[in-house]
């Protein structure tokens, strides 16, 4: 009889990563601004943030977000 092998677990390595996630809030082109001047002091790249979008429920709040694992 064919027995299921119980691994469940989730053995990646993504999981063990130390990681920083930073949720910017804003006008749009604040969280732009700041973004750019966190790339231009060398502190992060502006790759890693998320492009700005428009926070459901409020009228001019925008978010990105930096997820960044190393």
């Amino acid at each position: 009889m064919a027995q299921d092998s119980g691994n469940d677990r989730d053995f990646s390595i993504e999981r063990f990563r130390p990681y920083i996630r930073l949720q910017l809030f804003g006008t749009k082109e604040t969280v732009q601004a700041f973004i750019d001047q966190l790339h231009a002091i060398g502190m992060i790249d502006r790759i890693y943030w998320g492009r700005p979008t428009p926070v459901p429920g409020t009228e001019g709040e925008w978010v990105s977000i930096l997820n960044r694992r190393w």
